[in-house]
């Protein structure tokens, strides 16, 4: 499920350069740099976790940051410090990025894109003596978002194939911090890096080199341009490649948007033609002017987004490419009861929320209203028959404020009771 782009509070855009290798080469006016190498790092918790691009496998940007209440010590409240390798062991005090209690963090990948690739795809290193649990999603373009749940920090890595289907690859994370320790000198989850192990190589190609300014035949030039970077990309015959157009804001967005589809088409028929990609391979993408990567006030920031970018994905097994069965509707602050996440697997409702160690089972009867029971190996009373394998359990009714399902209120009772014993206090989404 997608939603939209969170609103932005304290927001930092800020590049920080990536050791090592670098994915993304401007044509002619840079060298292109070798592909990463594969290699482990620290996980902070006494093990290792291996990324096959090396170095490159890490968040390079911050998009967003917003510290929760109470927040961090302004030490540990410098968001780039999650950007990069995990370097934790580097830092005697520092080194890493606390959320605060549910604060917000959303990193993007620049030079690689995160992808599903079989078994785990993303690994986020919160470190820190606490085990603190964040909600994650992830998204291609930072408006629509696809929610990936709770995810523990005690074990972080994320295995997006649940959740997603098909060959789409994943720019942006976000990270929201749910609440579960809200004191001391580190209040919320401690981030020191995110990194894709599922990671797809993405070539950026100066528009400048391949055309001329306002057209989309290939100039002359080109060819040997891009033939410099092709050397990096091996069996290309069994590679998939999505070639995408962005152009800057200069001239109407229709222009630009049919300006940015020729220019990807022109590139994808060369890397057919005479790169050696079979056809069915290469998918062209049209993004015109709404992906910028740079301002568009300034002439150097609009040359950064004159581009045709190249994404390069190892091919995926029929049998890897199935439906999602796992769909998170939503995590909420569900106040007194802890927090509440919501979810439909294979078709079914369930959820959990964190205090007693609770469950929710039941359906939808319309967009708003939520009907089924909650269970509590604990409770404080037995019923005389069994849900879900347990006798403690009651129903629920959960009303949402509206069809988007942003904030609830709840009533509860005790096994067949008529009467409703009490209630959720205002619930607000996390995610």
């Amino acid at each position: 499920m997608s939603y939209c782009k969170p609103s932005r509070g304290r927001s930092v855009r800020l590049p920080t350069p990536v050791s090592g290798a670098i994915l993304v080469a401007t044509l002619m006016a840079a060298p292109v740099l070798p592909v990463g190498a594969a290699q482990s790092y620290p996980d902070g918790h006494g093990g290792e976790v291996a990324f096959p691009q090396g170095d490159a496998s890490f968040a390079d940007a911050v998009v967003h940051y917003s510290s929760g209440d109470p927040k961090p010590r302004e030490k540990s409240a410098d968001p780039q410090a999650a950007l990069g390798v995990p370097d934790i062991a580097e830092h005697e005090d520092g080194g890493y990025t606390t959320l605060g209690c549910g604060g917000e963090l959303v990193l993007t990948f620049d030079d690689n894109a995160l992808i599903d690739v079989p078994g785990p795809d993303l690994y986020v290193f919160e470190i820190g003596p606490d085990v603190e649990p964040t909600a994650m999603a992830v998204s291609n373009d930072g408006e629509a978002w696809t929610r990936i749940g709770r995810i523990s920090g005690g074990k972080a890595e994320i295995d997006l194939a649940p959740y997603v289907s098909g060959n789409i690859d994943f720019s942006y994370v976000r990270l929201v911090d749910l609440k579960s320790s809200c004191s001391g000198k580190t209040p919320g989850a401690d981030i020191d890096a995110v990194g894709a192990i599922g990671s797809a190589q993405r070539i950026a190609l100066d528009s400048a080199v391949l055309f001329d300014s306002g057209e989309y035949q290939l100039k002359p030039a080109a060819s040997q341009a891009i033939d410099e970077v092709l050397t990096r990309i091996e069996d290309r015959g069994a590679t998939s490649v999505v070639v995408a157009g962005h152009t800057d804001a200069v001239g109407s967005a229709e222009d630009n948007q049919t300006l940015s589809l020729n220019r990807a088409a022109a590139v994808a028929d060369y890397l057919v033609e005479h790169g050696g990609f079979s056809a069915e391979r290469v998918t062209r993408e049209a993004f015109g002017e709404t992906r910028p990567i740079a301002s568009n006030q300034t002439p150097a920031g609009r040359a950064k987004n004159r581009r045709v970018e190249l994404t390069v994905k190892t091919p995926r097994k029929a049998e890897d490419t199935q439906a999602p069965t796992r769909e998170i509707l939503g995590i909420w602050d569900a106040r007194n009861h802890g927090i509440l996440e919501m979810r439909r697997v294979d078709g079914e409702f369930e959820g959990e929320y964190t205090s007693d160690g609770g469950r929710v089972l039941g359906e939808f009867t319309s967009d708003t209203v939520f009907e089924g029971y909650w269970v509590e190996n604990d409770s404080r009373r037995s019923c005389e028959i069994e849900k879900a394998g347990s006798d403690h359990w009651g129903p629920l009714r959960i009303e949402f404020e509206s069809p988007e399902r942003d904030a609830f209120t709840a009533k509860w009772r005790y096994c067949g009771e008529d009467e409703w014993r009490g209630e959720w206090r205002r619930a607000q989404r996390m995610l």
